[in-house]
């Protein structure tokens, strides 16, 4: 019983544990607003609209990925190495260096939206009058300019509460705006207005925040500090094409599922994909925030060569995720269908998440559970190579994954079941994160080895000599 509670004791000792989990909490408060309001908007919209609406989103979302370089991963990867070692005149000319690169991707993003948007709107939509919700929609592109930037400064000078707030203040906008669109009787454009004020917010708020806290961090004239002090652009430019190419890989095999359906089956079905993914959201949501929160940790660790606290680290969030996702999952399989799907009584009271027209959604959110619960547990095995530097590994294992799933997509999906498309993205997101796994703890412990063998050099080398 002392043991138990000494390593419990120990646990929140950890000073490094003990920031990524007070980090993450900000983050997901934040996030257990939006998915509680997903689920209100759901019940608003219905199964088709509902669908149309996530068609559209996704759209738009997936043309900025597919230009995105992810930004915020880069500043964290190398504008996190320049401020640990105090370069500040260096991490000045990263951040503006990435800020330069995003915009210019942004522009493109939305020229590219503006010139497809009646396409879009005609194969994933079956009406091409819907191409003005897309371009109004797309217009977030460019009030997010250089969020992802902006984020990932953040996140290397250990502003999460900021983040988290600007989040949960954009979400409460967002549930007003919906609550009054109800109250009015209004309908899908009255929603899809919401979403974009929110994250109208996102893409400018955090840009606001860096100009008023850089000047602290870096000196006052941070961003005069000339790009010829990057030495290493080849390096970065590498890393962030292979982000890129990553993101568009998530995009075809992943992030596109709901845009897929639509495309082959219909936006009924997209809608019961939607809301699928608004459970499995549900799911993820406590852990989500640990990816963003441990990255910077994992960084820090390795620039100080401290191998053995990436170990400690990884032991204590992996067991958090895992006892989190197991037991959700346990609870979804006994319970999901009546808590979800059915009227609830409790203590007098009666209340329904999903209307009865939802429930084809519950198998699709049960094969999901199996490749993304993995996913969640092992959350940071895509973390750990980035830190590694490996970010090309995790892109060819992500692609040769994703030819194999959009394959069986395009043959496999107009012809089975409805629930083809969860069976495919479950296996994918499987595979590849074992893979992906299993290698970085390889990295991880070969570092381990080596550290440990230069250490005890010194010490072979004394007694030889006696």
């Amino acid at each position: 019983m002392k043991s138990l509670l000494k390593s419990i004791q120990n646990w929140f000792n950890d000073h490094v544990f003990k920031r990524v989990v007070r980090n993450s909490f900000y983050l997901i408060i934040s996030n257990l607003i939006s998915v509680f309001l997903t689920v209100y908007i759901t019940r608003l919209l219905g199964v088709y609209d509902y669908g149309v609406l996530g068609i559209i989103t996704s759209y738009v979302t997936n043309i900025n990925k597919f230009f995105s370089f992810r930004m915020n991963e880069m500043v964290v990867r190398f504008v996190s190495e320049a401020y640990e070692q105090r370069n500040l005149a260096k991490a000045g000319a990263l951040i503006k260096f990435a800020a330069v690169i995003e915009t210019v991707t942004s522009l493109a993003a939305f020229s590219f939206l503006v010139i497809t948007a009646k396409f879009g709107a005609r194969i994933f939509l079956d009406d091409a009058a819907l191409s003005g919700s897309i371009i109004f929609y797309g217009l977030t592109i460019l009030t997010g300019i250089a969020m992802e930037t902006a984020n990932g400064v953040l996140r290397v000078i250990n502003r999460y509460r900021a983040i988290a707030i600007v989040s949960l203040i954009q979400n409460v906008l967002v549930a007003i705006l919906v609550l009054i669109a109800a109250k009015a009787g209004l309908g899908l454009k009255a929603i899809l207005f919401a979403y974009f004020f929110g994250k109208m917010i996102l893409g400018i708020a955090p840009v606001i925040l860096d100009l008023a806290w850089l000047p602290g961090f870096l000196g006052k004239k941070w961003w005069k500090a000339p790009l010829s002090l990057i030495t290493n652009k080849k390096e970065i430019l590498k890393f962030t094409v292979s982000t890129n190419i990553s993101s568009t890989i998530n995009l075809f095999a992943r992030d596109g599922e709901v845009l897929w359906i639509g495309a082959l089956l219909s936006p009924l079905y997209a809608g019961y994909y939607k809301t699928a993914m608004t459970v499995i959201n549900m799911v993820l949501t406590p852990i989500n925030p640990f990816i963003d929160t441990t990255y910077p940790e994992i960084m820090r660790a390795i620039v100080n060569r401290k191998w053995n606290r990436i170990k400690r680290l990884l032991s204590k969030v992996t067991l958090v995720s895992f006892s989190w996702t197991a037991g959700t999952f346990i609870g979804l399989l006994f319970f999901g269908k009546i808590l979800l799907f059915h009227p609830v009584n409790f203590f007098g009271y009666s209340f329904q998440i999903f209307s009865t027209d939802f429930l084809p959604s519950f198998q699709i959110i049960m094969i999901l559970m199996g490749g993304y619960g993995i996913a969640n547990i092992l959350f940071w095995n895509r973390t750990l190579l980035l830190a590694f530097s490996k970010a090309g590994y995790a892109t060819d294992v992500s692609f040769y994954a994703m030819l194999i799933k959009v394959f069986g997509t395009i043959v496999l999906v107009p012809r089975g079941p409805y629930i083809t498309e969860s069976i495919l993205l479950s296996a994918y997101l499987a595979g590849s994160v074992i893979i992906m796994t299993f290698y970085g703890l390889l990295l991880l412990h070969r570092s381990i080895q080596k550290e440990t063998e230069v250490l005890r050099e010194p010490y072979q080398t004394k007694h030889k000599g006696r």
